[in-house]
């Protein structure tokens, strides 16, 4: 197994799924008047064709070599005349160039433009975390402070905000603003990476450095010996002794021997009483410089949309394995029915990658067999050529295909439900929305969305069930709210009556009537069952007067039987599910259709995730990944992308990341409630 880890390890800060949450409008608000990337030609000259080949082979030239001040004006001639995704992609190319030679002021500029004129661009939204910095840079204090505040407000990454929150810091340092450096260093150290808390702690000491008496006597009050008050009583004692004052350096020298006298400052006190000037006694912060000695890296590689390969040159080809069982020799209905959900997978790839020639999907046949897994995986990492797998889909295929990928560095996409297949694997992503994904964005909308405190759970006494119930009540927990009565029943033995019972409380009278609801300690039911359960649990929860009730289901209830024949029991009900026929967001839309056109088949979930897994791989192929570990982190450093099951992203651990759409009950029919959203 190599060494070397393409994964951020957890706790890292993953700035582009944190820069996502600031809308379009806000960067627009906020920056006005800032400048948009000048059209004409650079230095009088006229323009060679906007993006001709021979004009962006010279600039991709000069980028790979170092030579980033050639390569910006190259791009910058190019923008003349371009459009579409081709303006896209130079605006990037033009920015990094720009970051690169030091040219802060051009690389802000193009960043804007590029996300004001492409608001969906992913490589746009990678910058906005690393704005505020680059204007620092800029000499733009103002705004930087500005921006920085208003990404820290949206942000619910700990890390990112608390990185936001330092330039914040900066900005109001360079503005001479030092109270508000101070409030903002303070917040920088909440979650923050150990590297934000030394940078934020310098800044710290710097600002009580140059904060007038008055509000350095008001941190000591605030903070008494919580950091950092005692070290703004020694900067009052040191302001003191250095102004000749004795009568306050006496108070203050007193004041930090009462109540912070173990603290470790206590011997740079005893080298002030020797003199201010002396070099034991130096204050710190003195040589503090706001501006930051580096700004997070950008995207690796040269970062753009997904169209594959640089601008002017060729890509050799890249084969994508499709890891599936694509036959089998078992005439099972469980081995048959994988087949056909490996087909679908497939095509779904298939789709989304035979838009470039220089990319080649090549089957590889598992057979349903572990261990034909683990021999074509080792064959696929001994060809240089095979840069990703996807697949498979059957639990005992992915575990196997899993752990040979770590072991040979292989990067995979498995499209199976199956726990724990990236935990500890930094080769291995996931892209399939799990039984824990689907019981998680239940509790998250009834939360969330309905604003519930306090929710009920009603589920079978087996691993699933109990499972189920243990993920949806851990996400409750997270989220503020509580779990109210919870009952289990034995599957299958139709033990839901004395279930049910337990749930009221023995409080139901069986009035049988839409008009009465039995007390309960919860605001909605959590009932993740089969549709086959649930249309046998529903007449019996109303039976025993719980008839003004919101259940929370799963995906195994969209089954239309269940809506027909069951549906006046279940008005308003929450079903996450992956993808769905009532989904009207454009990408799923054109999906279906692109498809349908394709296969004369109607998508299915497998097909939408064999897509998405497809369309991933081709934007990070686009956006520079030339090796398999530049892949991987291409992924990660996706979210959220917009695929057909929504705005997904990989999280740290490389699982799949979506708040999935939702479905409820009108009349006797599924409708859609809500849209898949960018998980939070």
């Amino acid at each position: 197994m190599t060494a070397f880890s393409p994964r951020p390890r957890p706790g890292r800060p993953r700035l582009a799924l944190a820069a996502a949450c600031l809308p379009t409008v806000c960067l627009v608000l906020v920056f006005a008047l800032a400048a948009c990337v000048p059209m004409g030609g650079v230095g009088g000259g006229t323009p060679r064709g906007g993006g001709a080949p021979d004009q962006l082979a010279e600039a991709d030239g000069a980028f790979d070599s170092g030579d980033y001040r050639t390569a910006a004006a190259l791009y910058r001639r190019a923008l003349d005349s371009a459009s579409g995704p081709r303006r896209e992609t130079l605006l990037g190319l033009y920015g990094l160039s720009s970051e690169r030679a030091g040219d802060y002021s051009s690389a802000v500029s193009a960043y804007l433009s590029l996300d004001e004129q492409f608001p969906d661009s992913a490589y746009g939204r990678a910058q906005r975390p690393r704005l505020p910095d680059l204007l620092l840079l800029a000499g733009r204090a103002a705004d930087a402070k500005n921006l920085a505040g208003s990404l820290a407000g949206t942000t619910t990454d700990p890390a990112a905000r608390a990185a936001l929150n330092l330039s914040a810091g900066r900005a109001d340092y360079s503005l001479g603003n030092y109270r508000d450096a101070l409030i903002a260093y303070i917040l920088a150290m909440t979650g923050a990476t150990t590297q934000t808390r030394e940078q934020a702690a310098r800044g710290i000491e710097a600002s009580l450095l140059n904060m007038r008496p008055d509000q350095l006597a008001e941190v000591v009050r605030q903070y008494g010996q919580n950091f950092p008050g005692p070290e703004a009583c020694w900067y009052l004692a040191w302001q003191a002794a250095s102004s000749g004052d004795r009568e306050n350096y006496a108070r203050w020298s007193q004041y930090f021997k009462s109540y912070f006298s173990s603290h470790p400052w206590a011997v740079k006190l005893a080298a002030l009483e020797v003199g201010p000037d002396s070099p034991e006694a130096a204050p710190p912060g003195r040589d503090y410089d706001p501006r930051p000695a580096t700004v997070p890296p950008a995207p690796p590689g040269r970062e753009g949309p997904p169209a594959l390969g640089s601008m002017s040159g060729a890509r050799g080809t890249v084969v994508v394995g499709a890891l599936l069982p694509l036959t089998s020799a078992e005439n099972t209905q469980l081995a048959q029915n994988n087949v056909r959900l490996a087909r679908m997978a497939l095509a779904g790839l298939r789709l989304a990658l035979g838009r470039d020639s220089r990319v080649v999907v090549e089957e590889m046949d598992t057979r349903g067999d572990p261990g034909q897994v683990v021999r074509l995986v080792h064959e696929a990492a001994a060809r240089p050529e095979v840069m990703v797998l996807v697949g498979p889909v059957s639990s005992r295929e992915a575990l196997a295909a899993a752990q040979t990928a770590q072991t040979v560095a292989m990067p995979i996409i498995v499209v199976s439900q199956r726990l724990g297949l990236t935990v500890g694997r930094e080769w291995v992503l996931r892209l399939f929305l799990t039984p824990k994904h689907q019981a998680e964005a239940a509790a998250r909308y009834a939360v969330r969305n309905m604003g519930l405190e306090r929710l009920g759970a009603l589920y079978p006494d087996d691993q699933y069930g109990r499972g189920m119930l243990g993920y949806f009540s851990a996400e409750v927990a997270r989220l503020g709210a509580s779990m109210g009565a919870t009952s289990a029943y034995a599957p299958g033995q139709g033990g839901y009556s004395e279930a049910v019972n337990r749930l009221t409380g023995g409080e139901s009278v069986r009035r049988a009537s839409i008009s009465y609801q039995a007390p309960v300690d919860f605001q909605a039911l959590y009932l993740p069952d089969s549709a086959s359960a649930v249309a046998q649990i529903l007449p019996l929860l109303a039976f025993n007067d719980v008839t003004r009730m919101t259940y929370l289901g799963s995906p195994l209830w969209l089954v239309p039987e269940l809506a027909q024949n069951y549906g006046r029991y279940m008005q308003g009900a929450v079903i996450p599910a992956a993808i769905s026929t009532l989904s009207e967001r454009p990408q799923t839309v054109r999906f279906r259709e692109e498809f349908a056109r394709a296969t004369g088949q109607p998508a299915e979930q497998f097909a939408a995730y064999g897509h998405d897994s497809g369309l991933a791989v081709a934007t990070a192929l686009g956006r520079g990944a030339g090796t398999r570990a530049e892949l991987v982190r291409a992924l990660l450093a996706l979210g959220p992308f917009e695929g057909a099951t929504g705005p997904f992203s990989f999280g740290p651990d490389g699982d799949y990341q979506v708040d999935p759409m939702m479905v409820t009950v009108e009349g006797n029919s599924f409708k859609l409630l809500a849209e898949p959203a960018e998980y939070r």
